[in-house]
């Protein structure tokens, strides 16, 4: 299999041929050619060649993630797509292996994707976030005293600006942040029918918004993209949605981090109850959809913070199982190996295992599911990605006791 960097002038026709084989964008779009075009032009893209020509692709974009109060590089793989005649040749696997070995090899610390099914990934040392709540809800029954103010319009051409709201928006811990703003131009782009409003400030700088798509004049207004600086900002944009509830009879959103959204609903149970079954049934759904992992221990537990904890030193012996992708060449692969660990307010990895210490073996992607706070320590044991002793596993709940890790930038 050869696999190579995305030549524009060669690649750009087999390209598309594989999104509108796989569905990704529609024939006789205009509007999909033209904002894959754009997502191209700024993407870190590898091809795959089959009888000369590209019939695989994976695509990655640089951002940041946030870990309490740290920051750490990122690398987000924002496309994996591969043609029909080429399916169940493991190109996908191998592309997506080696391009998460490049940006690694250049600095990515930590490596996230949007998953189309558990388990894939999981062969990369990709480990599920935590439980995101998807919620439908009638605007016009939200409890909240907040008044809004008069809104503008965006659209596409404001892309900047909403680049920029997102880059600056109030983000928790897991809050990711995407370099390119032509990568938001692009997502933009792609929302059928996407409008958006939203507030500026006195420098004319766009500080809290929504932007989104609606099925028909009553909604379902879905919400593909929030941001806002302040918890005021939050409940404005709250109170925008309950204003175009004499029309829109449902919204759907990504629940923030900042907010329980049940409790702005007035009587939730009794509304999923009694719209049921309806186009504008009222919903709480919770699913785990993106994965996440550590490219470099020893910056991600440099980087790790955990201040008022008993502090922690244990040996890990870490399995990571991208390097079964990987090329002998590669300059990356992996981080398989033996560490001891100190968990702390200065915390740190090093290598090789120290004497008298408690071991833990983990899985890369079940390790890095504890360092972010997808879930507790016991519950990744379950499925075997953690193994200790049960003393060390409630020491490590104890350690990694962390907000919930929310993204709040969809990819």
């Amino acid at each position: 299999m050869n696999i190579r960097s995305f030549d524009p002038e060669r690649d750009h026709k087999a390209v598309r041929r594989i999104w509108l084989e796989t569905g990704w964008i529609d024939h006789g779009n205009d509007d999909d050619a033209k904002y894959l075009d754009i997502a191209l032009s700024h993407y870190n893209t590898l091809v795959a060649d089959i009888n000369g020509e590209a019939e695989c692709m994976v695509a990655t974009v640089p951002g940041r993630i946030q870990h309490l109060e740290s920051e750490l590089s990122l690398s987000i793989v924002a496309a994996v797509t591969t043609s029909f005649i080429a399916r169940k040749q493991g190109m996908a696997s191998r592309l997506t292996a080696q391009a998460v070995a490049n940006d690694a090899a250049n600095g990515a610390d930590v490596a996230a994707l949007g998953m189309f099914e558990q388990g894939y990934y999981s062969r990369l040392g990709f480990g599920t976030g935590p439980y995101e709540h998807k919620i439908v809800f009638d605007p016009s029954q939200l409890n909240i005293d907040v008044k809004a103010g008069i809104p503008q319009r965006l659209g596409t051409d404001d892309y900047r600006d909403v680049h920029s709201a997102l880059i600056n928006r109030w983000r928790g811990h897991g809050g990711v942040q995407i370099t390119s703003a032509k990568f938001t131009h692009a997502e933009m782009g792609w929302v059928e029918k996407g409008f958006g409003l939203g507030y500026r400030n006195s420098k004319n700088q766009l500080t809290h918004f929504i932007w989104g798509e609606s099925k028909d004049e009553h909604g379902p207004f879905k919400i593909k993209a929030i941001a806002y600086q302040n918890k005021e900002q939050l409940l404005e944009l709250m109170a925008l949605l309950k204003n175009l509830g004499d029309q829109m009879y449902a919204v759907q959103l990504l629940e923030p981090c900042h907010l329980q959204m049940q409790d702005l609903i007035d009587t939730p149970f009794r509304r999923q109850y009694t719209t049921q079954g309806s186009d504008f049934e009222e919903i709480n759904n919770a699913e785990a959809f993106w994965q996440i992992r550590i490219n470099n221990i020893f910056t991600c537990l440099e980087k790790t913070c955990l201040p008022d904890r008993p502090d922690l030193s244990f040996n890990l012996t870490l399995s990571d199982p991208i390097s079964d992708f990987l090329p002998a060449d590669s300059k990356w692969q992996g981080i398989s190996g033996e560490y001891t660990i100190h968990l702390g307010e200065k915390c740190s990895a090093k290598a090789g295992h120290s004497d008298n210490l408690s071991l833990l073996h983990a899985s890369v992607g079940g390790f890095s599911r504890l360092w972010l706070g997808c879930a507790s320590a016991t519950a990744i044991s379950m499925t075997g990605e953690l193994d200790a002793s049960q003393d060390l596993l409630n020491k490590l709940q104890q350690s990694f006791s962390l907000p919930l890790p929310k993204t709040g930038w969809d990819f």
